[in-house]
């Protein structure tokens, strides 16, 4: 009885030992790694927050771009009209002007014919009095400074329409280079946008990952509690034990010699008893025989069959299934900046039109956009190649070409998404998309 009861108490004091402990010290650890995390998320957390300011600063500078855009395409409307109304004034001046030049023209051979001289004399001569000359002499005075007036004011109304549009023309081509400068503003604003997205959704994915990882710590830091507390209950019971075992053993130490002796006689018989038992029952078990099985006879191998190629891929569309896109956009407003669906500019309807019809990211703006394809002239480009404007890397215009020198394009605001033709508005360069 004592040999019994000893092992069990040292195996009481081992289960304390082994399983307790690192169970307490599992839990810290835990608590010590989630503090990590959270000192991890808050640092994600801080560096999300930066670039979020980042996004706000560009988004700030796309809006400043695009007031100053609004400012140019109002100037440049103006513009447009100054220049009609200067086409106008032109026009009907030109029609006086060749009015004016037949006069001038039969009055200078009627000089010729008849001389200047000669006139103002038969004036006298044929004169009533004195007055009547004064005021014939005044009369034919009078036509000539005015014709002469009259020549003058055509000049000058000449050299002012030229003036004018000299000075029109400057001021387009400074719009012109202010709308370059705005597309290359434009691409750059594109990519900063891009990388600031990247970097802000990967930062929010670490943040992500780490709360992830932060609820699993807390997860097996509960799981920790509960193995400590499973055993510490453990332990109550080992005590109660062990608590019992050492009451047997008093009372054991209390029992007679005598009464050992006989306990271990008795133990000896039986033990006999059982080998006799166990000996019998082997020779029994020695009869049994095992039946062989059949052999299975093998399946015959299965032929290969040739997988069914199905329907062969169609060939990826070319840049004239974007044409049918970009018509269907014809009359809808120009707005600068604009990718649809509602309304456009110029790059954000190529950018639209590729897009929709064959999943194609040609890029959202000009000089991105020349890249997309290879360079050709204008003479070259067939139905859905891209004709440019400006010099190449600093395109500031791009239309769709519909073939026979037809494009669709969107124009200005004036105009929205229209159908034009290489006539009216040459470009520069085009692109075989």
């Amino acid at each position: 009885m004592k040999k019994s009861i000893l092992p069990l108490l040292m195996t009481c004091s081992l289960v304390l030992t082994s399983v307790a402990l690192p169970s307490i010290a599992s839990a810290d650890e835990v608590d010590s790694k989630i503090q990590q995390k959270d000192q991890a998320i808050s640092g994600l957390k801080s560096k999300e927050a930066d670039a979020q300011s980042q996004v706000a600063a560009v988004q700030e500078q796309v809006a400043s771009i695009n007031e100053k855009a609004e400012t140019l395409l109002a100037e440049q409307g103006k513009l447009r009209k100054t220049s009609t109304n200067l086409e106008k004034e032109i026009t009907q001046l030109t029609k006086r002007i060749e009015k004016r030049e037949v006069a001038i023209q039969n009055q200078a051979r009627d000089v010729q014919v008849n001389g200047g001289s000669s006139s103002y004399m038969d004036a006298l001569l044929n004169a009533k009095s004195v007055s009547d000359a004064i005021t014939r002499v005044t009369a034919m005075s009078t036509i000539v400074n005015a014709n002469n007036d009259l020549v003058k004011q055509q000049q000058e109304d000449k050299k002012a329409v030229e003036t004018k549009k000299t000075e029109n023309e400057a001021k387009l081509q400074e719009l012109q280079d202010n709308q370059v400068e705005l597309e290359a503003q434009k691409g750059e604003l594109v990519k900063a946008e891009a990388d600031l997205t990247v970097l802000q959704t990967t930062l929010a994915a670490e943040r992500a990952t780490a709360e992830d990882q932060k609820a699993g710590l807390v997860k097996e830091k509960e799981a920790a509690i509960a193995e400590q507390a499973r055993i510490a209950e453990q332990e109550k019971v080992v005590a109660a034990n062990a608590k019992k075992a050492a009451e047997e053993a008093a009372a054991a130490k209390a029992t007679t010699p005598s009464t050992t002796t006989a306990s271990s006689t008795g133990e000896s018989t039986t033990g006999s008893t059982t080998g006799t038992t166990g000996s019998s029952t082997g020779t029994s078990d020695t009869g049994n025989v095992t039946p062989v099985q059949p052999e299975q006879p093998q399946q015959p191998e299965q032929p290969d069959v040739p997988k069914d190629p199905g329907t062969p891929t169609p060939p990826p569309p070319t840049g004239a299934s974007a044409i049918g896109i970009a018509a269907a956009q014809v009359g809808k407003p120009y707005v600068w900046g604009a990718k649809g669906p509602n309304s456009f500019d110029c790059s954000g309807l190529v950018y639209y039109a590729f897009m929709q019809s064959t999943g194609r990211n040609v890029g959202g703006y000009t000089v991105a956009q020349e890249s997309a394809g290879t360079r050709i002239s204008v003479a070259e480009a067939q139905a859905g190649d891209l004709y440019f404007w400006g010099s190449p890397g600093a395109s500031y215009h791009v239309a769709i070409a519909t073939g026979g020198g037809g494009y669709i394009h969107a124009g200005n605001e004036s105009t929205g998404v229209e159908y034009s033709n290489v006539g009216s508005f040459t470009p520069s360069f085009a692109v075989r998309m």
